[in-house]
């Protein structure tokens, strides 16, 4: 089954490069467009949009950014192509990154008179100090965002410009996201103060910071297409073999290649396959536009602490205190471990969150927000699903010895809301014997409404409602939000329910489960 961070995304890059504004920094400012360019460039662009809209399906293609050498939306076959594009059901979103130096009601009417979808539009934005005033470029953002299109706005953190950043932030709406890219080339690194300051004007500038070493088993869902036709994962990988019009559908599984030691710009470490960039930054986190989710729910193992880990990573320690700084957005756990185990796997990182899900749904606990309506702490909220687990242990003792498992009831008070049948690291359940155990027990004992799960050499039994998808629907009536306010990440099948209906993303495992009504 398809889930959203499956879907490809794929940026181009066309033989224009030139630009409309003089920047002292920029080479394309210094070559003008000659026609036999302007024809070149127009027919590369036309040739592309013409066979993704044909083959956006096989390729798995949802989402499209156009990231020129120069500036391309002063240009009308840009427009022409967006517009046809954002036609196709196929596709979720198309783009472009620009210096938004044209008129936007005029580029925007010219785009929605092509038939363009303004919803699906999106524009990142670059603020030039040199060419144009915070009050224009505002101006022109404003604009964009009236007419229905989605934008990120940006500057590259020049030192000398942090006061003219600051005037933009001050002068954009709090909802438009105003990015700050790393200085290359500079002849010192940020003081301690320039970091700070560039902080508060992008609670994600620590990103750019920081070293991503490359991965390219997580950038199979991307691709970089140049106006010839070759083709890599980003701008800055390896070439494929194989050029991008020449590619037959069943080779689509050939592997990404990468050579670069670190990911060093947002268009690379930007566009990986991982769970932050997608709660970050949505489903194509390439447009830098970030989703803002009121909740977040995350999986603890597998998901917050890698497979054969027993740490989270200090990337998504940064990641977690930048959301949990937000004002918008509550942190929760999504676990198949109980309360207590989750405190000691994650203490430190246990102080960002707000409780969460746990036992697999079977334990429910929101504490430490202020109520929306009122503006004051609101009490802590708490459930369980209880079963009656007491009648099921004499039936599971009975098996325990021929099966060599031990078990372990987590109770609150008397009442059972998760049995946990554990078997040696080295001998992990297989299901035909784990529905052996839970149907004799069921049976025997005649308790319904049971499911269980095996997780390798862990086997859960619990409540059938007892689930993470269950869950997140409670939280979302404590919490009075709505389905699209929420977004969820997890690593197993026991997750993939939760994500299927709350708009998240799941890499399946081998795990298995079953019910018993």
């Amino acid at each position: 089954m398809e889930t959203k961070m499956d879907r490809n995304m794929v940026l181009y890059r066309g033989a224009l490069k030139s630009c409309n504004y003089r920047c002292s920094y920029c080479p394309f400012s210094k070559h003008p467009i000659s026609e036999r360019e302007r024809k070149r460039d127009q027919e590369q662009w036309f040739r592309f949009y013409k066979n993704l809209i044909r083959h956006a399906g096989f390729r798995n293609i949802r989402a499209m950014m156009i990231v020129p050498y120069g500036e391309a939306l002063i240009h009308s076959w840009y427009w022409k192509g967006l517009a046809e594009l954002s036609q196709s059901p196929l596709l979720d979103a198309v783009g472009a990154q620009t210096n938004l130096s044209f008129a936007p009601e005029t580029a925007l009417k010219e785009f929605t008179q092509a038939g363009g979808n303004l919803q699906k539009l999106r524009l990142w934005a670059t603020f030039h100090p040199e060419m144009v005033s915070a009050e224009e470029f505002a101006e022109k953002c404003n604009q964009v965002k009236e007419a229905g299109a989605l934008l990120c706005a940006g500057a590259v953190g020049v030192p000398q410009h942090i006061q003219l950043i600051w005037k933009l932030r001050k002068l954009l709406p709090d909802e438009i996201y105003l990015w700050i890219n790393k200085l290359d080339g500079g002849k010192r690194p940020y003081t301690k103060e320039e970091k700070q300051r560039f902080s508060e004007i992008d609670p994600f500038f620590y990103r750019e910071l920081r070293l991503v070493s490359s991965c390219p088993a997580l950038c199979q869902n991307r691709f970089f297409v140049e106006g010839d036709g070759r083709y890599r994962a980003c701008n800055i990988s390896s070439p494929m073999d194989t050029e991008w019009y020449l590619q037959e559908q069943e080779e689509q599984n050939t592997q990404i290649q990468c050579r670069q030691k670190f990911c060093s710009c947002y268009l690379a470490y930007g566009g990986r396959r991982d769970f932050m960039n997608f709660v970050l930054f949505g489903p194509y986190p390439l447009f830098r536009i970030p989703r803002r989710p009121k909740a977040v729910f995350l999986d603890i193992d597998g998901t917050l602490i890698p497979e054969k880990s027993s740490q989270v990573p200090v990337s998504v320690k940064e990641d977690l205190t930048a959301l949990a700084k937000s004002k918008e957005t509550y942190l929760f756990f999504a676990t198949t471990l109980p309360y207590r185990e989750a405190v000691l796997r994650c203490r430190d990182i246990f102080h960002l969150f707000h409780g969460g899900i746990f036992a697999a749904g079977a334990h429910l606990l929101l504490e430490s927000i202020v109520d929306p309506d009122t503006g004051n702490k609101a009490e802590i909220k708490e459930a369980f699903h209880f079963f009656e687990g007491d009648r099921l242990l004499p039936f599971l003792e009975q098996q325990k010895q021929s099966l060599h498992f031990r078990i372990l009831v987590y109770r609150h008070g008397k009442d059972i809301y998760k049995i946990s049948l554990i078997r040696s690291s080295r001998a992990p359940w297989q299901l035909a014997q784990a529905q052996k155990v839970f149907q004799y027990a069921t049976e025997n004992s005649s308790v319904s409404g049971l499911r269980f799960f095996t997780e390798g050499h862990c086997m859960q039994i619990l409540a059938k409602q007892s689930d993470k998808a269950n869950g997140v629907e409670v939280f979302c009536k404590w919490l009075k939000i709505l389905p699209e306010d929420v977004v969820c990440a997890g690593n197993s099948e026991e997750d993939r329910k939760m994500t299927d209906k709350w708009n998240g993303v799941i890499e399946p495992t081998v795990e298995k489960q079953h019910e018993k009504s």
